[in-house]
């Protein structure tokens, strides 16, 4: 009976912790300034956050249309 209700808590916590980091992603986005393009600086701390986790907005030194510069 005891292992069954630690099971039941355990699955609650992790839900709600899995929530708690959707909702945060989501918040992300949906603040994130959209007139900025994603290749520039990050706002606050939370866009960096999203833009990190979600993989976007990477910074690079060579425009996106020279593939020279990627050779070297």
């Amino acid at each position: 009976m005891t292992f069954s209700v630690w099971m039941l808590v355990l699955t609650a916590f992790l839900s709600g912790a899995v929530t708690g980091v959707f909702a945060m992603l989501v918040i992300g986005i949906r603040i994130a300034d959209r007139a900025h393009h994603l290749t520039s600086e990050p706002g606050t701390h939370l866009d960096a956050l999203t833009r990190s986790l979600l993989g976007v907005g990477v910074h690079t030194d060579c425009p996106a249309g020279n593939s020279s510069a990627e050779g070297d």
